[in-house]
């Protein structure tokens, strides 16, 4: 997030101490300041209070802390921005300096520091960089950052109007906590919606309401999967979930995808007995291609015979440009017993909204229920309910409609873009359904063609980072939060970056 985002820092959060006899104000300040700054007390971008504000807070003169402020600016400390106000330097002038401090800096009355944990979910956590949080991003500002839609669309006024209807003195009970499977109107509207959209006919009691996904996949592989027992994982594939299973001790099997989907036969050569596969069919994560009938059938058939069970992610299903969107893997009769399948607001909505679901087969209810209740307690109960009149009303759906539509001149405007552009340079498939799409680059390092593109501004995905076998160069590319006037644009920086590389 940009330093001017961040919130202002409170003075009276950062007491700085008394100056010592003989030291000057200005100096005192400057070396508080400083010392804060080094020791990690202001943290890289945090907004300092304007030099009139400290002035009147420890009583001094303001051309005082203006010095001090000005030392500070010239030493790197600090920069300043017209319109947003004086932040600590994203990047300090000496960080050799900076660790060197922290280590001598004693703080007295302070418990000895404690050895980290170290258990084997620890030591498996430490060797990953989690894929959640590597960097803010703002849809629309770094084009092509995939797997983001346009928030800019969102009806906010309709949402804040909802919320307040809700906040009624007789609503209020919504404050309050509630049932752990999730409110019963939206689990209600939930299957309402599964029946038309996805095919899927079940009843509320089999839903499960929870804050994401991967909290989804969490649940599962702690509860279906024992430590060491094998899982099937599409290749490539959802990194996040990838990063799960390195994290809950499962043994994870890499099964190749192709244009009809995961290859089921691979995958019980590979491993006939794994506990649960992990599939995207309706929309492969990246790949963006569907499964096609006779692997569902295959794979629904290796998953009654092995007693194993399937994990259903619908990335992506409902954006579907070409035709009605494909039904859900669980919609076939056969999937009853075996498939959970997984959905989340975050793509349809917002983000932030933290609401997803699980479809569960009816073994798992009591169980899942229990553990969802012991670990986390229930998701946003006040969201709940807001999304639950959401649906009801007509808003959800009204708001599919017109967001698929904007998605698909976008991914209209990405091609023409990619027609003119990047001809000899990238090739982009056609593009049927989702957010992003993934494309073959023609250069040989993807890495120094992504390092190149970031630089420009480009924050397009290698591929790679996606796969655990080798293929070809390529990257997925974002397209929907982006206008028509910033593709074309941005499709021009990705011409004249690539054909500037060595070697291409």
């Amino acid at each position: 997030m940009p330093p001017e985002k961040r919130s202002s820092l409170v003075v009276s959060s950062l007491p700085l101490g008394a100056p010592a006899p003989g030291v000057s104000l200005q100096a005192w300040l400057y070396q508080s300041l400083r010392e804060a700054v080094l020791g990690g007390r202001l943290p890289a971008g945090a907004k300092l209070p304007s030099t009139r504000a400290l002035a009147d807070h420890y009583t001094m003169a303001r051309g005082t802390v203006q010095a001090a402020y000005q030392q500070l600016l010239s030493e790197g400390y600090l920069q300043s921005r017209v319109g947003s106000g004086t932040h600590v330097s994203e990047v300090l002038p000496d960080t050799t300096l900076h660790a060197g401090y922290v280590q001598r800096k004693v703080v007295p009355n302070v418990e000895p520091q404690r050895a980290p944990p170290s258990t084997p979910w620890v030591e498996r956590l430490s060797a990953i960089r989690p894929v959640f949080g590597r960097r803010a991003v703002t849809p629309g500002s770094r084009p092509f950052f995939p797997h983001r839609g346009d928030v800019s669309a969102f009806p906010v006024d309709l949402w804040r109007k909802l919320h307040i209807q809700q906040l009624r003195s007789s609503r209020l009970p919504s404050l309050l906590d509630s049932d752990p499977s999730g409110l019963p109107a939206l689990r209600e509207a939930i299957a309402g919606y599964l029946a038309i959209a996805r095919g899927v006919q079940v009843s509320a009691e089999r839903i499960l309401v929870l804050s994401s996904v991967q909290q989804g996949l969490d649940l599962c592989l702690r509860l279906l999967v024992p430590e060491g027992e094998q899982v099937w994982l599409e290749d490539p594939a959802y990194p996040g979930a990838r990063q799960l299973m390195q994290v809950s001790g499962c043994s994870w099997v890499n099964v190749p995808v192709d244009e009809h989907g995961l290859r089921v036969e691979d995958g019980m050569r590979l491993a006939p007995k794994a506990r649960l596969a992990y599939v995207t069919p309706s929309r492969q994560m990246p790949l963006g291609g569907e499964m096609s009938p006779a692997r569902r059938l295959e794979l629904l058939r290796w998953a009654t015979q092995s007693g194993a069970y399937i994990v259903e992610d619908d990335y992506d299903s409902e954006y579907r440009f070409i035709a009605k969107p494909i039904p859900a893997l669980r919609s076939l009769p056969a999937a009853d017993s075996s498939v959970i399948l997984a959905g989340t607001f975050s793509k349809l909505m917002f983000p932030s909204i933290r609401l997803a679901y699980l479809v569960l087969p009816p073994q798992l209810v009591d169980s899942f229920t229990r553990a969802l209740a012991l670990m986390a307690r229930h998701a946003n109960s006040l969201s709940q309910e807001v999304m639950a009149t959401f649906i009801e009303e007509g808003h959800f759906d009204r708001h599919v409609r017109r967001m698929r539509k904007l998605y698909a001149s976008r991914a209209d405007a990405l091609a023409e873009a990619a027609h003119r552009h990047w001809r000899g340079l990238i090739d982009v498939p056609p593009i049927r359904a989702g957010l992003d799409i993934a494309c073959r680059l023609h250069v040989a390092d993807e890495a120094a063609a992504y390092a190149a593109l970031l630089e420009q501004g480009v924050d397009a995905l290698p591929l790679s980072a996606y796969c655990h076998a080798p293929r070809p160069p390529g990257l997925v590319i974002g397209f929907a939060p982006y206008e028509e006037k910033a593709i074309f644009e941005s499709a021009q920086v990705v011409r004249r970056v690539l054909e500037g590389l060595p070697g291409r």
